[in-house]
């Protein structure tokens, strides 16, 4: 029979019927499969059979009508083998044929192969839309129905359907060996090769490729590449092949690394790498767009799965490729940037098998410097891609210093990047270069900058004595010595420390160095040489003998040294100079990563708190600011662990407990049990050791949550009650850290202290106690955690505390160090904690604190005794005051009036007290008064737990007893009312009260400066004021003007920071009488003292976040501290607004008013700070209504704005607004009578620019021409408001003219009227 291939595929690939005889009847089955068996019989005894037209029509008629019902999986099964072993056959017989000699013979099986390929490539096609429709109805069918139950019969039926996917693997081996023929020898022609190759076996082949499902099995994967692979190499189809591998890339997303594995497979085992580079350059003269982002990443794909496979292909191509890293497209930049590290990786570690080492230099330092580059690229995705390729570099083998010192200097300048992945990276690439740095060869590892300064001038001072001046050195000290003979000597010091230069045998020894030594950077310092004179160039330095003489003794020593010795300390020597660069940078790293760890991103807290973990284990000195920094960290709600990148990423709470366990808490393997102890405890003094109040509270919580996780071992706290109690002499810091750490340690477990308390009293409020009042302040606290820390729960009765009798031994102690005589200032901190423990311990501490305050009363107003000069008196230094200084600072003065007459002194006698004895008593009683009511509180919840269980005792009240309760008041309200008359009434105003003297004395100290100049008495007694005004509402609102206005005038910031915590403790108390007054709170915010401004912001962000006062205009006020100098001052700012955020319309509410204090206000801030402040409080204003609303309160302001400075900052407000919605749009265009006239100004025309832009870009607006309507009104506007302003300039300067005209005409009026009667005088004379 005749058969075309070309006319057979172009008619089968048409949309037109497919006509040819068809044999079958489909209605019958059984007539099916004797055709089947038929033509079965005929091709098995003889392949070449294919050619008779009945056999063939019988296939076509099957494959035509596949889909047909009467047709099923068998019959398709048995119709794919008899076609497959027929097609091997037909090969088999071909390859037979084959003789070099007589090609008749093989061309002859030419038709019956073509037949064959075309029936096969037919099945492959109908095979693959049978596929598709099959899962397109599995999808549809099985979508809401329940899995049906598998019955005996379904499950044979299911065995005999035909499976494409396992007969895919198969089909492609027979394709593989068609291929293997020499088609060359069978089809003379090209375009006959073509047809057969390309549509019977590349097509088939790419179809197959096209679904994702086929290209996870390994088995169809390899066979897709040989077919593709083959037919490029053998069959002259790798113009076909590349324009299919291009078109993959282009449409077929998951055929990205598969394309370059086929090219690699095409490479390595065909050894045909020619398709690869042409696909390479092709993809190089690729444009692609910013916008399309499919093409770019499939491409960006292939390339690194390429760049993995077959790295040295591309390595070839990479100077065309590089072009793609100023493409639009981020994606092909991140490629090429994920491209060039696989290239620095290929070449690093093949380096010196094949190619030249130089050449492979270039090669890296060119890589280098493209990686570099893209640190200032504008997208941030391929600024952090940059960060990630290099931290991968830093894992090959080190070779080149002066690299890594490059991109520890470019990863510093990074840490400040606007976004914070970029700075994340950042963190964890100086860590990388950290755990990987080449300085641990010769000192294990260890980056101590003191102690790598040590060797190198250890060092430094071994190579002086041994290093020869260099001959330029050589020569121009001669030279300089003959120019200065006949003047004055002047002496050249030269420190060992300066890095000198070196000679030319050190820089080639260096040159030729291993790698511990590498290349190393150019000393930063200056360095001194010795002088040169300039003014004579053109004489030639000349040599001296004398310089031969003066390195005699040098040239001896050098004599018995050898050349590689000193070759070796050279190298070491600029080995220490890059290990003290490096660390030198790690160091000014770690100040702005300290910044980071109070990031508000959780990714980057953590890669934090990693590096500060990593440096202080490899003891870089700047890592202890960062671990102390990170304790604040535990204070973090965030607990949960996530999953980001199949990571398990734990919370940041967590972490900071997991770092801090193993830095100060795991053992150490090389350490012995007994080591381990004394570690853990030394490690957790240390951490005390200079430690903030804020870090003591935020280590405290630290210790208790690892101490309730049972982290901390019984012998650490036997270790620290040994440090704390031992009798040797040690430093003072080690044992108040033994006693910080174990109260922290008994906060969540009493029974650390409570087992100890006589130690206590022997060592903390002994004798070691009254010389170091600290740590009798810390032993009061520790003291004060056996009545146990338990948070007590609103509103319940119950109390777990313990309590002590008050003729324990521990209140003798107390009252002891209490009245102890001392002049330093420490002791007020340790008598308020001693204090504490009295009314935290003591069952009746009122009683002890009132002998107290008699015994201290006598003392300063009681007849004097002579003091030992030799009593110790606690810490000495800046904590002493001088004891000679009276209450009236220098002046008689006295107080008894105001007191209760002393027995035994005489009324008549005047008296000269001690300031600081007086401010000691006056602390105290303030102090007495405020622990006072937290006891009644606690008398009153007492009393009210003994009555509910003598009523549970009691039964159930009756009904009667009920409704008597609702109409009198039950005795629980008895109880209320009884203690707060109390607290009002008895402790400041009952003539019984010992506290009844000290308000009116504080009132008298802090209402007359004048008198009471000391400054200690009057911090004192100030605080002590503040403290009476928290008992008593009357009291409070007598006091409470003069308060203020101490606060306005005092110039004592100790007052002013005290007052104003003392106003906040006050709103909390009396908040009616406080917010009638909290106006002048404000004022705070202005103090020049940094600390009362802080404390002053605090205290603001308290009351007004918990509702204490009402807020009336002034958060201004407070917006003017977004922006502060201070930094703690700024983010304390930035932390109220968006907390004050969270509350329901509370910015938007108050926007107005903060417009107007930044803008227009008494002390409006300039224009960039307003700017920056309102970009930063306009982020809150997001829902629409909101915003809308804003626009035209905005438009209406310029109405009543006089001043250019305002409508710049008005319209600057709008421009910050999202103008997504058409409501917004409207309003601004119909505000424009009330901004018309305003529209000259440069400033203010520009922002009205910028909204139009955003109101395009967010289409608001359908109607395009509403928008150009507005732009040309805005424009006609300027315009005519730009003549106007130049007409009122000329008249303006032409009526000065004419008043200077004016002027001058006046001036000249009486000058005229004299010289007139002059003349006129004279010629009267003349007369």
């Amino acid at each position: 029979m005749e058969f075309s291939l070309q006319d057979e595929l172009t008619l089968l690939s048409s949309g037109e019927e497919y006509e040819f005889d068809e044999r079958l009847d489909l209605d019958d089955p059984d007539s099916l499969n004797d055709s089947l068996n038929s033509v079965v019989d005929k091709i098995t005894g003889e392949s070449d059979m294919i050619r008779d037209q009945e056999v063939f029509d019988t296939f076509r008629s099957f494959l035509k009508n596949s889909d047909h019902a009467s047709i099923d999986g068998s019959i398709l099964n048995k119709l794919l083998d008899s076609i497959s072993s027929g097609f091997l056959c037909e090969i088999d017989a071909t390859v037979k044929d084959e003789d070099f000699s007589d090609h008749t013979a093989y061309r002859s099986h030419r038709q019956a192969l073509e037949m064959y390929a075309f029936l096969l490539q037919w099945f492959v096609t109908t095979a693959e839309k049978g596929a598709a429709s099959r899962a397109a109805k599995a999808a549809s069918d099985g979508a809401g129905k329940k899995k049906a139950k598998v019955t005996k019969t379904a499950a044979k039926k299911r065995k005999d359907d035909f499976s494409w996917l396992d007969a895919i693997p198969e089909t492609l081996t027979v394709m593989v060996k068609a291929l293997r023929l020499k088609t060359e020898r069978i089809w003379q022609t090209a375009p006959e090769r073509d047809t057969f190759v390309s549509n019977c076996f590349m097509k088939p082949a790419n179809l197959i490729a096209e679904s994702e499902v086929y290209m996870k099995n390994a088995e169809i994967k390899m066979g897709v590449y040989k077919i593709i692979c083959v037919s490029a190499k053998t069959h002259g189809q790798a113009f076909s092949a590349q324009t299919s591998i291009m078109q993959n890339l282009q449409y077929t997303e998951h055929l990205s690394e598969p394309m370059a594995e086929l090219v690699t497979i095409l490479a390595k085992e065909f050894d045909y790498s020619q398709l690869g580079e042409e696909v390479l350059r092709e993809i190089a003269d690729k444009q692609f767009n910013g916008q399309d982002t499919k093409g770019p990443r499939s491409f960006s794909k292939f390339l690194i799965r390429l760049a993995e496979t077959s790295p040295r292909l591309v390595l070839k191509q990479i100077a065309l490729l590089q072009k793609h890293l100023d493409s639009e497209s981020y994606p092909m930049r991140n490629a090429i940037l994920e491209v060039i590290g696989l290239l620095i990786k290929e070449l690093t570690t093949t380096a010196g098998q094949d190619a030249d080492p130089e050449v492979t230099k270039r090669q890296l330092d060119a890589f280098y410097e493209l990686l570099f580059e893209r640190f200032l690229d504008l997208n941030s995705y391929v600024r952090s891609k940059v960060v990630t390729v290099l931290l991968k570099t830093c894992d090959l083998p080190t070779r080149y210093p002066k690299l890594r010192v490059r991109l520890a200097e470019l990863t510093i300048r990074s840490l400040e990047d606007k976004s914070s992945q970029v700075r994340r990276n950042c963190i964890a690439l100086l860590s990388k270069l950290i755990t990987t740095h080449p300085y641990g060869r010769m000192h294990g590892g260890e980056l101590c900058l003191a102690e790598w300064q040590k060797r190198y001038d250890d060092l430094n001072a071994e190579l002086a004595v041994l290093d020869l001046p260099s001959q330029i050195q050589a020569e121009a000290m001669a030279e300089a010595a003959e120019l200065m003979a006949d003047e004055e000597e002047e002496e050249v010091d030269v420190k060992p420390e300066t890095i000198e230069e070196e000679d030319e045998d050190a820089e080639d020894a260096e040159d030729d160095s291993s790698d511990e030594d590498g290349a190393s950077p150019k000393p930063k310092k200056g360095k001194k040489k010795a002088p040169v004179v300039k003014e004579k160039p053109k004489r030639k330095p000349r040599k001296s003998d004398g310089i031969d003489l003066a390195a005699a003794d040098q040239s001896q020593m050098l004599a018995a040294v050898d050349h590689d010795t000193l070759t070796r300390l050279r190298l070491t020597k600029k080995y220490y100079v890059d290990a003290i660069a490096f660390i030198t940078q790690i160091e000014d790293a770690s100040k702005v990563i300290i910044q980071l760890v109070a990031s508000a991103v959780k990714s980057e807290v953590l890669e934090a708190m990693d590096f500060f973990k990593i440096a202080y284990e490899y003891r870089i000195e700047a890592a202890d600011a960062g671990v102390k920094r990170m304790l604040h960290l535990i204070w973090s709600k965030d607990e949960a662990t996530t999953e980001e990148d199949g990571k398990e990423v734990k919370g940041i709470r967590s972490r900071l407990i997991e770092c801090y366990s193993q830095l100060y808490f795991e053992d150490v393997d090389e350490l012995s049990e007994k080591d381990q102890i004394s570690r853990v405890a030394k490690n957790v003094i240390e951490l005390t050791r200079d430690a903030t109040l804020a870090e003591l509270i935020s280590l405290e919580q630290l210790l208790g949550v690892m101490m309730a996780k049972d982290k901390v071992k019984d012998e650490v706290i036997t270790k620290l009650w040994a440090v704390y109690s031992t009798p040797k002499d040690i430093p003072r810091f080690q044992r108040r850290g033994a006693i910080i750490v174990l109260g922290m340690f008994a906060a969540p477990n009493p029974t650390v202290v409570s087992e100890n308390v006589e130690l206590l009293l022997k060592i903390g409020l002994g004798p070691h106690g009254k010389v170091d009042l600290i740590l009798a302040k810390y032993t009061c606290t520790a003291l004060n955690r056996v009545a146990g820390s338990v948070k007590k729960v609103k509103g319940s009765l119950d109390d777990v505390s313990v309590r002590l009798p008050m003729d324990s031994p521990v209140f003798t102690r107390l009252q002891d160090a209490i009245m102890h005589p001392s002049k330093s200032k420490e002791w007020f901190s340790m008598a308020e904690q001693a204090l504490n423990t009295i009314y935290g311990l003591g069952d009746q501490p009122d009683a002890l604190c009132s002998e107290i305050l008699r015994l201290m009363t006598a003392r300063v107003f009681g007849p004097k005794t002579p003091v030992d000069d030799d009593a110790p008196e606690g810490e000495g230094g800046e904590g002493d005051i001088r004891d000679d200084e009276s209450m009236a600072g220098g002046r008689a003065a006295s107080v008894a009036p105001t007191c209760a007459p002393t027995p035994g002194r005489a009324p008549h006698v005047p008296t000269m007290g001690n300031a600081f004895e007086l401010s000691q008593l006056i602390f105290v009683a303030g102090h007495c008064a405020i622990k006072q009511i937290v006891h009644l509180e606690l008398v009153e919840r007492d009393i009210k737990r003994r009555k509910a269980e003598e009523s549970k005792k009691a039964g159930a009240k009756s009904a009667a007893q009920d409704e008597l309760d609702q109409v009198a008041g039950s005795i629980e309200d008895d109880i209320g009312d009884t203690i707060a008359a109390t607290k009002e009434k008895e402790l400041l105003y009952s003539p019984d009260s010992l506290l009844s003297i000290f308000g009116p004395m504080a009132t008298t100290i802090v209402s007359q400066p004048k008198i009471y100049r000391n400054s200690m008495l009057k911090t004192a007694a100030t605080l002590a004021l503040a403290k009476f005004m928290c008992v008593s509402a009357q009291f409070c609102e007598d006091n409470l003007m003069m308060l203020f206005k101490v606060f306005e005038t005092s110039r004592e910031p100790a007052v002013r920071s005290n007052i104003v915590i003392a106003l906040g403790d006050i709103a909390v108390c009396f908040s009616n009488i406080m917010d009638e007054n909290s106006d002048r709170l404000y004022a705070g915010l202005h103090d020049k003292d940094l600390t009362v401004k802080k404390n002053t912001l605090m205290v603001l962000t308290h009351l007004i976040l918990n509702g204490m006062i009402k807020v009336k205009g002034q958060l201004g006020e407070m917006a003017k501290c977004l922006e502060d100098e201070d930094m703690r001052i700024s983010d304390l700012a930035h932390l109220f607004f968006t907390e004050l955020s969270t509350k329901e319309k509370a910015i938007y509410n108050n926007l107005p008013d903060i417009i107007s204090h930044l803008s227009s206000g008494t002390s409006p801030v300039n224009e960039e700070t307003f700017e920056k402040s309102m970009r930063f409080i306009f982020t809150f204003v997001d829902k629409k209504r909101e915003a809308e609303s804003i626009v035209e309160k905005l438009c209406q302001r310029f109405q009543m704005a006089t001043e250019p400075r305002q409508w710049r900052d008005i319209a600057f407000c709008l421009s910050l607004l999202p103008f997504n919605s058409e409501v917004a749009f409207k309003k601004l265009v119909d505000g424009l009578p009330y901004y018309q006239d305003k529209l000259h100004e440069e400033n203010v025309y520009k922002r009205f620019a910028e909204i139009l832009a955003k109101a395009r870009t967010n289409k608001i607006n359908k109607n395009e021409q509403d928008i150009k309507e507005f732009e040309d009104a805005l424009e006609e506007h300027r315009k005519k408001g730009t003549e106007d302003q130049e007409l009122a300039r000329k008249l303006t300067k032409t009526k000065k003219k004419t008043a200077a005209k004016s002027k001058a005409a006046a001036k000249a009026r009486p000058k005229r009227k004299a010289a007139a009667a002059r003349s006129a005088t004279e010629s009267d004379e003349s007369d």
